[in-house]
């Protein structure tokens, strides 16, 4: 029930360039990349199913030679966001449909709708204020590893590591839902590296991963049920002046909270101190201030976030601040990076600008590739490297399944109903509920791609 011979097109076959390809190939998409590097284009010919084209990507010649006129989707991330924009306008004056761009310049990124509106951007992400305000969700509710919004905010994904002392350690999902009066759902449990879908009867266990939905209201009446200590957040020491750096700063001081940011090149910290005011600014390598500073002041920095361009860096400093026993630690880390198996054994969150690049232009280009008389993705995360995604459905035509009960529904095996969300209403899914159009549906869902909701049901 998609659309057939779907193409897309993607000019810059960086980090983000692969993985788009990879993805959207592994959907049934004829896929085209365009870079300038003839090594890079080599590479991505020998190892993945796609055309390739060596050339400049905002160039009229070899947007034509490609086909760019034919395609449904046209993606632009390059290293340069002037060549990103530039490639969307020329693709999309030659025929090209849906053009999507890249844009990390703070002065770019203001101007995304007008972009949108006066030339036909179908889309523009920022991926380092995408990267900031994850960190930003993660400072806010810091027992989570990872946080992903949903219906406008209204529902919540939240990734947890069940730790010794956590009150339903020993019960099953029923004790929980029903005895603890918990009104959110676990929909997935990562044990011993294995990831599955839990029913009533499954029992949690110390160490286990849970991914859980619910709203901000339900997380925080866990959070006491679960004999947790929330701390709140009032002070947070950042390693990198870098873009997420700025985003970061601006975000949480406009919120309250005290910063200070550590940068080594004085140039960039003084670039900061200028567009954040507020803030503290030292100009110094961050280990060497962090070992520096003072137990009192170690016990008065509630997080410490590590946002370098070196991975090595990051990981390294965020452990010498979990010793410390810093609160809160956050890393910036490259999606693939072969560190984060030792990041595994530490209470450190990572985040990754490459995944929040690749999991929104996924996730816009999957609903694109559905039917149009059916229900639109509004949103997609990936998570454990792709194993388990988490989708939501606007329910916008008439379907078998509506005002059915979710009981007398055939669920296929790998995959939940996780929320469902009604006028500005999170409702979360029991036996009894139903689905109705105009719902928006979150579904989780392991080692599958869907691209209707009708899709999990047997027998609809």
């Amino acid at each position: 029930m998609k659309k057939k011979n779907v193409k897309v097109c993607i000019v810059g076959g960086g980090k983000v360039g692969i993985e788009l390809a990879s993805q959207l190939t592994n959907t049934g998409c004829e896929v085209t990349v365009i870079d300038i590097n003839l090594d890079l284009i080599n590479k991505i010919s020998n190892s993945l199913d796609v055309i390739c084209y060596q050339g400049n990507g905002a160039s009229l010649a070899i947007l034509d030679d490609a086909g760019v006129s034919e395609a449904d989707i046209f993606i632009a991330v390059t290293g340069s966001d002037e060549l990103n924009i530039l490639s969307c306008l020329t693709a999309h004056s030659i025929g090209a449909k849906n053009p999507i761009a890249r844009v990390r310049n703070a002065e770019y990124a203001v101007q995304s709708e007008f972009y949108m509106e006066k030339f036909g951007l179908a889309m523009t992400i920022n991926p380092d204020f995408t990267a900031a305000r994850e960190i930003q969700r993660l400072l806010h509710f810091p027992q989570a590893t990872k946080i992903e919004l949903f219906g406008k905010g209204r529902c919540e994904l939240v990734e947890m590591k069940i730790e010794h002392g956590n009150a339903i350690i020993g019960k099953n999902l029923f004790e929980i839902n029903q005895k603890m009066r918990m009104n959110i759902l676990i929909c997935a449990i990562v044990r011993n590296n294995d990831i599955f879908i839990p029913n009533g009867d499954d029992i949690v266990a110390e160490n286990d991963v849970l991914y859980i939905t619910g709203s901000p209201k339900a997380f925080n009446d866990a959070m006491e049920k679960m004999k947790l200590k929330v701390r709140h957040i009032n002070s947070v020491l950042i390693a990198g002046a870098s873009r997420i750096g700025f985003y970061l700063a601006n975000l949480l001081n406009k919120n309250g909270v005290n910063v200070t940011v550590v940068e080594k090149v004085h140039s960039r910290g003084s670039e900061i101190a200028g567009l954040v005011p507020g803030i503290s600014v030292i100009c110094s390598d961050a280990m060497e201030y962090f070992e520096s500073m003072l137990e009192s002041d170690i016990k008065n920095t509630d997080a410490f976030v590590t946002l370098t361009n070196n991975d090595e860096y990051n990981l390294i400093a965020g452990m010498l601040a979990e010793k410390r026993n810093i609160y809160k630690v956050i890393t910036k880390m490259n999606s693939h990076s072969a560190l984060k198996e030792l990041q595994k054994n530490t209470k450190i969150c990572s985040v990754s600008k490459e995944d929040a690049v690749t999991d929104a232009i996924i996730g816009y280009s999957r609903s694109l590739l559905a039917a149009e008389k059916f229900d639109s993705i509004s949103s997609l995360y990936r998570l454990m490297d792709g194993k388990i995604e988490f989708v939501e459905f606007k329910i916008t035509s008439d379907e078998a399944y509506l005002g059915k009960s979710i009981k007398d529904l055939s669920v296929k095996k790998g995959f939940l109903i996780a929320s469902i969300i009604r006028k500005r209403r999170l409702i979360v899914p029991r036996g009894d509920d139903v689905i109705e159009k105009g719902d928006s549906v979150l579904v989780c869902t392991l080692n599958n791609s869907i691209l209707r909701l009708q899709d999990i049901f047997a027998g609809v």
